[in-house]
């Protein structure tokens, strides 16, 4: 027994290698025919393949048809029949899919159509809305241009690299391959050679893209091959584009002497297709299926499919989501979301994404997905949630991070902090209210307290950005209020449900209160000296002193005299203390102030005590003229604030004085 394990052994994992690596199969009667089948592309999923087909008497214009675009899917493990795409995207011209993106919802297509009905030379995009696809629009590649007789492109998963198989005068020979980067919707940069590592003397064609965005499958007459069109493989080692392991044959399990070409592979990177004239119908071209060898094998991806969902009515919202790659904010993408198909995107191994959906009267609920230790191909089903902004919505966010147990927030709670306060801010009518959500903490108590100081923490951020503090209500639920909904939650690590703030939206009609006018004379009370009495500007909101007024308080500046060192006032003085008593009587809401000062002759403190008398003799003379005593203050200042000099004797006579100045409470 012990000498037979060994063999066993060996046996089984021979056969293991066997089963993995496959023999290439033709996909049979219901794909291939005794006309040319070329030009295979898998959806990401692997289950519809798009191919051309040549001269076939079910094309557009007939026999005379060089080339027809059909369509295969795999129901239960096997392949439909083949059907012909129909118009728009076949015409009487060469047609043909050069690559379809993860959620089936757009291809790019062999030549420019124009809306004419016309091709010329370049690639069109087609959408497909409501199950049809849509009259494919060319896209412009700047200094584009091609001296072959024959072109081949691929448009990458991520939507923004585009690789394409022509002769330009920078051309090592014939065909090379060459890749252009997005610029906007329509416009992509000039072709740029990927270099002689991959491109020879002779035709290189058939570039295939793996979803990790690194995998370059081709074939090429010009590397070691084994007769006629070889495929190769090869990776990309930088972002330059230039840098690339050397293309190594992917050997006589795919390659023989006869033609091989067009490899394609799904999102898995498990099954591949291509197209070869070996073993074919009638010596035709036909498309094949295999195993892709574990050593050719691109890195694995996220292939994530979903909707988008109304999360208040349940249902389907068409919607475009946004990917940010949290190692690089440069690499952002941007998908959409249909109500017919929802969508479908791919996702590279070793980087933190985030992602949310996002449509003008919707606030999405943001999502992560870590791939940063992903060792094998996943798919994963995800509904993604959006929430009205509107009375009632109550909005869950658990990217408001903060410090364990505290109200310190951690630095990665500033991208959601500054997406609500522009939420706020684009709303200036939405008034919401903030719920802290923790179980952090042991007890009950010590939970209501940290929930309702990380809400108010939240609050504090908002009215810094601005956002006015009666907008903004404050509440802390602890742990009363457990985490449910109906959505799918993809959180980043080491962030629990139950921590979380919920804004919840409870008006769209706030108003900024308006500023307090007391008296009504159109001067807000905070810029209102006399916010009750009705005023003039000119007097900062107090009731308008007249110019006959104005004259009298100058004249008894002036004119107020008094017994040498004494408080006694002078009898010519008194006609003018009169007028005064006569303005404080035609004017009851008049208060004054009456202020005592002298010149810096002398003792201070006996200075100070003069003013103080003088203040308030010429205060009793008034009440004696019948001026309540509450309309009457006086204050001695003694030499503290002069006007004039005091080093001249005309100073020192003006320092001495009695100021007279109309108040308002």
């Amino acid at each position: 027994m012990l000498k037979t394990l060994p063999f066993l052994l060996f046996l089984l994992a021979t056969q293991i290698s066997w089963a993995q690596q496959d023999v290439p199969k033709s996909l049979g009667s219901t794909v291939n025919s005794s006309y040319q089948e070329t030009k295979p592309v898998i959806s990401p999923d692997g289950n519809t393949l798009f191919f051309a087909r040549q001269n076939y008497p079910e094309n557009y214009a007939g026999s005379n048809d060089p080339q027809d675009i059909y369509v295969s899917e795999k129901r239960n493990g096997a392949w439909s029949q083949a059907r012909n795409i129909g118009e728009p995207l076949n015409d009487k011209y060469p047609n043909g899919v050069s690559s379809v993106t993860p959620d089936g919802n757009t291809m790019l297509i062999l030549n420019a159509y124009n809306e004419y009905g016309d091709v010329l030379d370049g690639a069109s995009i087609s959408h497909r809305k409501g199950g049809r696809w849509q009259y494919p629009q060319m896209i412009n590649i700047q200094e584009f241009y091609n001296l072959n007789d024959y072109i081949d492109y691929y448009l990458a998963n991520n939507e923004r690299t585009l690789l394409l198989a022509i002769e330009t005068e920078e051309s090592f020979g014939d065909q090379d391959l060459y890749v252009s980067f997005r610029i906007d919707e329509r416009n992509w940069s000039k072709p740029v050679n990927l270099g002689r590592q991959i491109n020879s003397a002779a035709p290189e064609f058939s570039p295939f893209l793996a979803a990790d965005n690194k995998t370059l499958f081709f074939a090429s007459y010009g590397h070691n091959g084994y007769g006629d069109a070889d495929i190769f493989y090869s990776k990309r080692l930088d972002d330059s584009w230039q840098n690339w392991s050397k293309p190594e044959n992917l050997g006589t399990d795919v390659n023989t002497k006869e033609f091989e070409a067009y490899y394609t592979i799904d999102a898995s990177g498990e099954n591949a297709y291509f197209v070869t004239t070996k073993g074919s119908i009638a010596g035709s071209k036909d498309i094949y299926e295999m195993t892709l060898p574990y050593k050719f094998r691109p890195d694995p991806v996220l292939l994530l499919n979903g909707e988008v969902v109304d999360l208040a009515s349940g249902n389907r919202v068409e919607a475009e989501i946004e990917f940010v790659n949290t190692n690089n904010y440069d690499k952002n993408e941007a998908v959409i979301s249909n109500t017919e198909n929802g969508f479908s995107h791919i996702l590279e191994k070793g980087a933190l994404y985030q992602y949310l959906p996002v449509k003008r009267g919707y606030v999405g609920i943001l999502q992560f997905q870590d791939l940063t230790r992903l060792s094998e191909y996943l798919e994963k089903e995800q509904k993604l949630a959006m929430l009205p902004i509107a009375v009632g919505s109550e909005i869950p966010v658990h990217h408001i991070t903060f410090v364990n147990n505290a109200d310190i927030f951690r630095s990665d709670a500033y991208y959601e902090l500054d997406r609500f306060a522009s939420l706020l801010q684009s709303n200036p009518q939405m008034q919401v209210e903030i719920i802290g959500h923790t179980a952090q903490l042991p007890l009950e108590a010590e939970n209501d307290r940290l929930s309702y100081n990380r809400a108010k923490a939240v609050a504090d951020y908002f009215e810094k950005k601005n956002v006015h503090p009666d907008r903004l209500r404050i509440k802390g639920a602890g742990q009363k209020l457990a985490f449910s909904s109906n959505m799918d939650v993809a959180l980043k690590n080491g962030i629990e449900l139950e921590d979380r703030i919920t804004i919840k939206i409870i008006s769209m009609n706030w108003e900024k209160p308006k500023p307090k006018d007391t008296d009504e004379d159109g001067i807000i009370d905070i810029e209102d000296d006399c916010p009750t009495l009705a005023g003039v500007a000119d007097n900062n909101g107090c009731p308008e002193i007249t110019e006959e007024t104005k004259e009298v308080l100058k004249e008894a500046l002036e004119g107020i005299e008094f017994e040498l060192a004494s408080d006694v006032i002078r009898a010519q003085s008194l006609p003018i203390l009169d007028k005064v008593v006569t303005v404080m009587q035609e004017n009851p809401d008049y208060k004054l102030k009456i202020s005592g000062h002298t010149d810096n002759q002398g003792d201070d403190d006996a200075n100070l005590l003069l003013s103080h008398k003088r203040a308030q003799a010429t205060k009793k003379y008034l009440m004696d003229q019948g001026i309540a005593i509450l309309r009457l203050d006086a204050v001695g200042y003694g030499e503290m604030q002069p006007i004039e000099s005091n080093d001249t004797a005309e100073g020192r006579a003006k320092n001495r004085r009695v100021e007279f100045e109309i108040v308002f409470d």
